[in-house]
């Protein structure tokens, strides 16, 4: 299969560590399907931002943190994503928010593309120390990476390595390819020119 490794043209941002507010927030976004289904999402989630009604987030300023990251994330679909979104299966759902960190942030898209992918290609087997030479690199070269703390990298770390079990792409040690997404699933991203993520994916690999 020829390499089809180009970076999503919104991914071309600076590393930041946002990813670290809650990896997939599956649960998040699921808890706000009328708000990402509604034509008046920016209205929408404003009001749920001050009132508090779906996420149920203890805090303002972490209920400020996670809307901020959903809106981002959000910014990066299609019209018809959500759509698409609420009809898909469980693991179906947590790939596709996958595919919005990816396309969100650069350093996910970094370690995924300069890291897990070639470690599927060459025996599948993958240790946070993988992942935490890969940062330590991009630290080198990153004046503003290079400030973070350590238990940035290790929460940024965790959350990663958590985010590609849930959608089963990796078993805690090795990487596999997942099984219940259906052809239906990856047509959609065919459809709109998005094949760097069925390999991201290892599909056809």
């Amino acid at each position: 299969m020829t390499s089809i490794n180009v970076m999503p043209i919104n991914n071309l941002n600076k590393y930041d560590a946002n990813f670290t507010a809650g990896g997939l927030m599956y649960h998040e976004f699921f808890a706000l399907k009328e708000i990402l289904l509604s034509e008046r999402f920016d209205e929408m989630i404003k009001i749920e931002e001050e009132q508090n009604n779906l996420l149920g987030v203890a805090t303002n300023s972490a209920r400020k943190r996670i809307i901020s990251e959903i809106k981002r994330r959000y910014n990066n679909t299609s019209s018809d994503f959500w759509h698409n979104f609420f009809q898909w299966n469980e693991i179906e759902q947590k790939l596709a928010l996958f595919f919005l960190c990816l396309k969100t942030y650069t350093l996910i898209f970094d370690i995924h593309f300069e890291v897990t992918l070639k470690k599927f290609k060459t025996g599948n087997k993958l240790q946070a120390y993988d992942i935490q030479m890969r940062m330590d690199e991009i630290a080198s070269k990153d004046e503003e990476v290079s400030k973070w703390s350590d238990s940035t990298f290790k929460k940024m770390n965790v959350q990663y390595r958590k985010a590609i079990k849930d959608v089963g792409l990796y078993t805690g040690t090795s990487l596999k390819r997942e099984s219940k997404a259906g052809s239906i699933f990856w047509e959609y991203f065919k459809n709109n020119n998005e094949y760097w993520f069925l390999e991201a994916c290892f599909v056809n690999i």
